[in-house]
């Protein structure tokens, strides 16, 4: 995500109607988010964690894909490259684990209540569970 997106995703989700807003509720001066946008110079790691907050994005994100624009060096370009991309696939690995516990996840069910006759004390209650396809689990909503 580019600077000048980052700062206008900040302002619109913190409902801020002006640059010179965004740096007062930052903190900084207004000529500093100029700065950004023109590539004189670049959110430091702290910046770019309340511009994340402000705009709902993933502090580490942010500051990885500054300092990837930032990096000097091929090293360090390869070393946010590979953070980036590594996040993204452990990411993605988590929700392949989510949507598979929730295929395997069992079907609703209902307890009702059953009195058996002849039982030792008859104010006892017997819980007894029976598995509904999801189709026929409307009758035993209440």
């Amino acid at each position: 995500m580019e600077i000048m997106e980052l700062v206008e995703k900040a302002k619109n989700r913190a409902a801020l109607q002006s640059d010179y807003a965004l740096a007062k509720a930052m903190g900084i001066d207004r000529q500093v988010i100029s700065q950004w946008k023109t590539g004189k110079r670049h959110p430091s790691n702290e910046e770019a964690v309340q511009l994340a907050t402000l705009a709902g994005l993933d502090e580490m994100r942010v500051i990885a894909e500054i300092e990837l624009r930032t990096a000097n060096t091929e090293k360090k370009k390869e070393f946010w490259k590979h953070y980036i991309e590594s996040r993204g696939l452990a990411s993605c690995v988590t929700m392949t684990g989510l949507a598979l516990a929730i295929l395997a996840t069992p079907t609703p069910a209902k307890a009702e209540i059953l009195q058996l006759q002849n039982y030792a004390n008859s104010t006892d209650i017997i819980y007894i569970m029976r598995i509904c396809e999801p189709a026929n689990l409307e009758q035993f909503v209440e």
